[in-house]
């Protein structure tokens, strides 16, 4: 399998574990309006994420640095909010388009391997990013402070390798916009290719959130961007302080 990468955009990447699905052979992406998904959760402020199924799975609170994970369709919100909570929570802030930038500018041994790709034409192939990701992930001031990973995995594959690699998010945050809004706010621009990006999420967003669904928080995205970030934030906050009280226990 491979990516295509986008130097303007996110680059799609995903570890050569699980047999592709159809939707995996598909552009990568998300849907702000996902089919419905009884097991997801809508926002009631202020509780974190907890399993509603049968399996009655729950959110493991420890001491550890809150890691987070964001998805939305374009013009959703996704960038402004990733600021915002980047800046509160100290997060580090990944981006796997931005990863990959970085890697080739830097002349990284995946930066140069990528760079070959690109300059061939060819897609670059999903493991070089993945791995990209990863050693990201792997950093220092990633595992001390947590991060913020936004808009990766975006698909089934992806995120059973990072799950693979040990990776897993505390919350995964789901900005859900309706279409007429997003039409709104990308007037001005093409519409056709970005309704083509909302098929393709429509698509492939319901195997990445099977994954995620104990912990997912569909987020209200049709509102000022302070409304939505007041939504996340209650999340958050609810979520850090009860890894504090978890870590007091534990000490006490």
């Amino acid at each position: 399998m491979g990516c295509i990468v986008n130097l303007n955009g996110a680059a799609a990447a995903s570890l050569r574990l699980p047999t592709p699905t159809e939707g995996d052979k598909k552009e990568r992406g998300f849907c702000c309006f996902p089919r419905r998904h009884r097991r997801h959760h809508q926002f009631r402020p202020p509780p974190v994420p907890t399993a509603t199924n049968s399996r009655s799975h729950s959110l493991t609170v420890t001491n550890e640095a809150l890691n987070v994970m964001i998805s939305g369709a374009p013009a959703s919100g996704k960038g402004t909010q990733c600021h915002l909570i980047a800046d509160k929570y100290g997060l580090v802030h990944i981006a796997a388009g931005d990863l990959l930038r970085a890697e080739i500018a830097t002349g990284s041994e995946n930066g140069k391997r990528a760079k070959q790709y690109m300059e061939q034409g060819q897609l670059v192939p999903d493991e070089i990013v993945v791995m990209m990701v990863k050693d990201r992930l792997l950093k220092p001031d990633s595992k001390e402070r947590g991060w913020l990973l936004d808009g990766y995995p975006r698909s089934l594959s992806q995120a059973t390798a990072l799950k693979g690699f040990g990776f897993e998010p505390h919350t995964f945050l789901l900005l859900e916009v309706s279409e007429d809004v997003l039409v709104e706010r990308v007037v001005g621009r093409r519409l056709d290719p970005v309704k083509l990006r909302l098929n393709t999420h429509h698509q492939n967003v319901e195997s990445v959130l099977a994954l995620y669904e104990d912990i997912t928080v569909k987020i209200n995205g049709n509102v000022s961007k302070e409304e939505v970030f007041a939504q996340i934030d209650s999340v958050l906050t609810s979520l850090v302080e009860q890894r504090k009280a978890a870590s007091g226990s534990v000490a006490a």
